[in-house]
């Protein structure tokens, strides 16, 4: 029969210590929930751990109950003794359902290194076991590093309505593999009765004691079997990782599967560049949330509309060199003399997102611990250091009318890298220049910050645009968006537009149609509405609606004549090498395609709204003039 597990509370020493709930308040109140924290802390940390240095970490998430035979074998050998205050035992013998979360990772080191926090490593030994286990607070010894196995592993605990989690590692230690195996729990600080009375911190552990009276993990095959029987993942005689357990996570009343799902969203948004950032845009993460068993769906970065614009920021911004119409600037300190890093902005209409709410927003009821970040229409800016993480999204100024939206990638570079971690908290998801004791690395936050937050309102500033022909109505109204994004009728068209007048342009602005007859005697085109963006095949393209009139029997021939705009005016032509706006289709009122590729089109007086649809250049903003000529035939 197996030996039940050893409990071992912690005492405060003679000179004090660190007592369980001071553990917990050192993540201070977070923006962010429980189970977002788990999350950014748990995955950053395996990130840590890996054992490639270019990566090939999977990181995976695990939803699911406990039966009533397995809890009771738990209560009886691993929790058969328990603390003051700590109620695993009870709650494990409980009615009602038990659910545990299983945070694991693959690829990494594991848990490896001296068991106790006295023992002096050798020249290069890991510590990732006393780092976890053992220490509160100590900071991380790897280079560009994300968690720090400090106080941000309070979030573990943080996400168990028990503050209990088991832990199971494999590695390797030289001569082949090891299994280790140790439960813990943060309850509050309590004191024994008597004369002998002691105080005890409210830090807990179960293991195997040993003879000095230590808890110590357990090792081998019990290490393993203790593993299995909480479920979870399995492990390959050759996989080295950790999984860590989250007793009774507190779900707040939602329903374990949305809960897992917001888990999977929150994973998306805050390391959806490790999918990313491998040789040739491959990933060095992968991610997988199940619940029961069954594999939730997470978003792909090149599918999810609101990762698009951001991969395109963030591809710009690690090459360090304008790519796929993004707009590049370095950020720079001055005084002291230091480059911070590079800011990439991209942008897009917004109708291009589609009429999809944005990915946190996509459970049934719209409750939910997860709130995202990202809303529609996207005005954000992904700030990021070297191990390409999302710290967190800096929210830019909105676009008038929300007729474009923009995203954008801030990486700090790698020699300013250290200055960024010291100013981050120990949930990591800010940079606060007050944290910092160094004045250098202090002005260089503060720096990026600022200079970020001016460029980007240099990005979505205005443009007022005129147009070039005296007398003729001004388009700003359209042209206050990004970088002149947003597409638009002509001039006179637009002028029509809002007058609800009709506007022959063969002739430019004076009422005459190419033909040179005047009134009713010649064909007429006006705009119906304003242009709307949408995809056709694949392609963003401006929807413009117009109506002919004339003389009944009256033959009519359309032109659309599409222009890109710019700062001065209008051109015919796009600089060299850029796309040229062109006409993708003709729509009769029926909804009936009645020409495709073709400048003009056919089209019978006063036989309804009829459509044109124009490609939009990447980046470009386009004006689309009708011309109208009467007497020509089929």
């Amino acid at each position: 029969m197996a030996v039940p597990l050893n409990l071992q509370s912690e005492l405060f020493s003679a000179t004090g210590g660190a007592a369980a709930e001071g553990v917990s308040n050192q993540l201070g109140r977070p923006r962010a929930d429980r189970f977002t924290l788990l999350v950014r802390e748990a995955a950053q940390n395996s990130w840590d751990a890996r054992l490639a240095p270019a990566g090939g970490v999977q990181f995976q998430v695990d939803g699911y109950l406990l039966e009533r035979d397995i809890r009771r074998t738990l209560a009886a050998r691993v929790f058969g003794s328990v603390p003051f205050a700590v109620d695993v035992q009870a709650r494990l013998l409980a009615d009602g359902d038990f659910p545990v979360l299983a945070v694991s990772d693959f690829g990494t080191r594991g848990l490896c290194g001296p068991t106790r926090g006295n023992v002096v490593p050798q020249p290069g030994e890991s510590t990732n076991f006393v780092d976890f286990m053992r220490y509160i607070g100590r900071p991380p010894n790897r280079a560009y590093a994300g968690g720090t196995y400090g106080f941000g592993k309070a979030a573990y605990f943080l996400a168990s309505s028990l503050k209990t989690i088991c832990v199971h590692t494999r590695f390797s230690n030289g001569r082949g593999m090891e299994s280790r195996f140790m439960a813990a729990a943060l309850g509050p600080q309590f004191e024994s009765q008597g004369p002998e009375g002691q105080r005890f911190t409210g830090r807990h552990w179960w293991g195997r004691l040993a003879q000095d009276g230590v808890v110590d993990p357990i090792l081998g095959t019990e290490a393993d079997a203790l593993a299995l029987l909480l479920g979870g993942v399995q492990r390959g005689p050759d996989a080295c990782g950790t999984t860590v357990y989250v007793l009774a996570p507190d779900f707040e009343g939602a329903a374990p599967q949305q809960v897992l799902s917001q888990m999977g969203c929150a994973i998306m948004d805050y390391f959806w560049p490790k999918l990313i950032d491998g040789p040739g845009h491959t990933p060095t993460m992968s991610f997988c949330v199940r619940c029961e068993g069954r594999e939730l769906p997470l978003p792909a970065v090149h599918e999810d509309p609101e990762l698009v614009l951001l991969a395109r920021a963030f591809a710009a911004a690690s090459a360090k060199a304008p790519s796929g119409g993004a707009v590049l600037e370095s950020i720079a300190s001055q005084r002291p003399k230091k480059l911070l890093g590079h800011l990439a902005l991209v942008r897009q209409p917004s109708a291009l997102m589609g009429s999809q709410p944005a990915a946190g927003e996509r459970d049934d009821d719209g409750a939910g611990l997860y709130q995202r970040g990202l809303r529609r229409p996207l005005q954000h800016i992904a700030v990021m250091r070297a191990p390409n993480f999302v710290v967190k999204y800096l929210e830019g100024p909105p676009v008038p009318y929300e007729l474009a939206e923009y995203a954008g990638v801030f990486r700090v570079d790698a020699d300013a890298d250290a200055a960024f971690a010291h100013a981050e908290p120990p949930t990591h998801d800010d940079w606060i220049p007050d944290l910092l004791l160094d004045a250098s690395e202090k002005t260089f936050v503060r720096v990026a910050l600022r200079r970020v937050k001016e460029a980007v309102e240099a990005f979505a500033a205005p443009h007022t645009i005129e147009a070039s022909e005296a007398g003729a109505h001004s388009v700003a109204s359209f042209s206050r968006m990004l970088g002149a994004l947003v597409p638009s009728l002509s001039p006179d068209a637009a002028g029509a537009t809002r007058n609800e007048l009709t506007t022959s342009t063969g002739g430019g602005a004076g009422g005459r149609s190419s033909t040179g007859r005047k009134g009713a005697l010649a064909p007429q085109v006006s705009f119906v509405g304003e242009p709307a963006i949408e995809l056709i095949d694949g392609i963003a393209v401006m929807v413009a609606r117009f109506e002919t009139s004339g003389p009944e029997g009256t033959p009519a021939r359309v032109f659309a004549l599409p222009k890109v705009v710019i700062a001065d005016g209008f051109e015919s032509d796009p600089p060299e090498g850029a796309q040229q706006p062109s006409v993708i289709r003709w729509v009769d009122p029926t909804g009936t395609i009645a020409a495709t590729r073709a400048a003009s089109c056919e089209i019978p007086v006063n036989s309804g709204t009829w459509a044109v649809a124009v490609s939009i250049p990447p980046d470009a903003m386009i004006s689309v003039a009708l011309r109208v000529e009467a007497g020509v035939q089929g």
